[in-house]
């Protein structure tokens, strides 16, 4: 999987986000949905263990408590929710209080990156892409 590029799309009265056509072939029939940074990051379940599982590099100590503590904070914290036949997710799903907190309401950017999407606040992503111009040539080039 390799989603890519950045648009708008508007949440329906129910609180229901169409993927886009080309991220919605890479997704079978469900979508795990977890709040991190300032954005709702998208995952196949597939996807989704990889990317929890990559925090163990050494692989998962059930012996650990911080490896027990860290791997239960990040399932616990994500939703996973069902496409419908129309290619739509039921954001309702989420905690209202989580989507508040990120201000996904009416309408959202839908960001591909590499092996997820993120849904973002507009003027969030918006501020984000600001401050990622200033700093673009410094994360490519270290500061050249």
């Amino acid at each position: 999987m390799y989603l890519t590029g950045s648009r708008k799309h508007s949440l329906d009265s129910k609180v229901r986000l169409t993927l886009p056509a080309d991220m919605r072939r890479e997704f079978a029939e469900k979508v795990c949905l977890v709040p991190l940074n300032d954005a709702l990051y998208g995952f196949t379940p597939d996807g989704h263990r990889a990317w929890v599982d990559g925090f163990f590099p050494d692989g998962f100590n059930q012996r650990s408590r911080d490896d027990v503590r860290l791997r239960q904070l990040l399932n616990s914290r994500t939703v996973t929710v069902d496409i419908d036949s129309a290619g739509r997710i039921a954001l309702g799903k989420v905690p209202e209080d989580v989507r508040a907190k990120l201000g996904l309401a009416g309408e959202v950017m839908v960001v591909g990156n590499d092996d997820h999407f993120e849904l973002w606040n507009v003027e969030e992503w918006e501020r984000a892409q600001e401050a990622f111009d200033d700093d673009l040539e410094a994360l490519m080039f270290g500061g050249m």
